[in-house]
């Protein structure tokens, strides 16, 4: 054979050789996927270690129930889903008061401006409170949570002088405060951070909401806990966290917080459960027979249209035993409302 009649079969065969070739891929890959889809729905056994018997359903202080409300839903699957068969619980240890927590008490209050030489504060139960014409901070000794309010709706001049915010600026001077204080978890540094810009209006005294920074005169910052398990961790209003900032930047770039609050319970990662938790079909019914808390609907709507169903951590901002799962159903007009996710057995009002 020639050297011509190779260059004829070869240019003559050369096609059917490549689409040989992608066919065998097409074959090899299609076969990996069937292996893959049938592998993930291969039911895992569960392994139920319920170490703290029956435990008490989260305490959602400013929720309302679902009663006299009705409910269509309408989300992609079309039905209640079950998002898994069993997932963890962690147990918060309580705090107790620490040795020398009046350094750590007075720090917070020196760093956020207040006089805390001459400002002695009070002491009612485990809240050490200071005071002061146009603030108040709130220390709970036992772990440092705290709650700061400045009265920035009477400072005209302080609103006047804010020029806009901008996100990295806003999340660095945020961390830093927290920081600075020594009230920044660990947790947060593996967690997500989210930026809301705000406009106050003086002459109302109202605060809107914006999509951006274009006419924002104040922004908050909100962190929250990492992911457990691929599934999220959620505040009590959903929308905003409980660990947040409050400020705004005047023209020569300096930070003025004006609200800053930190309610975090660290969990045990030795004192962990694994419950059983409801199916998504159990978790719509307990909604629709006016059993779950609803968080948020701020247009007060009667009927209500579901458009997205999961399962989140619900993050506490008051002590609680657990930290646990609950389902969370969102609406249309903002509507939030949060079921227990574990199985009604397991559960204790």
């Amino acid at each position: 054979m020639t050297l011509t009649d190779v260059s004829y079969y070869v240019r003559k065969y050369y096609p059917f050789v490549i689409l040989g070739v992608i066919c065998l891929l097409i074959l090899y890959y299609s076969i990996r996927l069937t292996i893959l889809y049938v592998e993930s729905q291969k039911v895992t056994p569960l392994f139920i270690n319920t170490t703290f018997g029956r435990i008490k359903k989260p305490h959602l202080s400013e929720a309302t129930p679902s009663a006299g409300l009705t409910f269509k839903l309408d989300t992609i699957e079309g039905v209640p889903t079950t998002a898994t068969p069993a997932a963890r619980v962690f147990f918060l240890p309580p705090s107790q008061a620490r040795f020398g927590y009046k350094e750590k008490v007075f720090l917070i209050a020196k760093t956020l401006g207040f006089n805390a030489d001459n400002n002695a504060y009070k002491l009612i139960t485990n809240q050490a409170i200071f005071t002061e014409p146009k603030q108040k901070l709130t220390v709970d000794i036992r772990n440092f949570n705290f709650s700061y309010r400045y009265s920035f709706e009477e400072d005209v001049d302080l609103i006047n002088q804010a020029v806009t915010p901008e996100t990295a600026e806003s999340q660095e001077n945020a961390l830093d405060f927290f920081q600075s204080i020594g009230a920044y978890p660990q947790e947060f540094a593996q967690g997500k951070t989210n930026v809301i810009f705000l406009r106050y209006n003086p002459e109302n005294k109202s605060i809107a909401i914006l999509k951006d920074n274009l006419r924002a005169n104040l922004v908050e910052v909100d962190f929250y806990r990492p992911d457990i398990e691929g599934f999220p961790v959620i505040s009590p209003k959903y929308f905003n966290s409980q660990h947040y900032v409050l400020m705004l930047f005047n023209k020569d770039g300096e930070a003025k917080i004006l609200r800053a609050n930190l309610q975090f319970y660290p969990k045990s990662l030795e004192q962990v459960g694994v419950y059983p938790l409801k199916t998504g079909e159990e978790a719509y019914k307990e909604l629709t027979d006016g059993k779950a808390n609803v968080v948020s609907n701020p247009r007060e709507k009667k009927s209500i249209i579901i458009r997205k169903m999961f399962v989140g951590y619900l993050d506490p901002d008051i002590y609680q035993d657990y930290l646990q799962p609950v389902y969370v159903f969102l609406g249309d007009e903002n509507f939030v409302a949060y079921v227990p996710a574990i199985s009604s057995e397991y559960l204790t009002d």
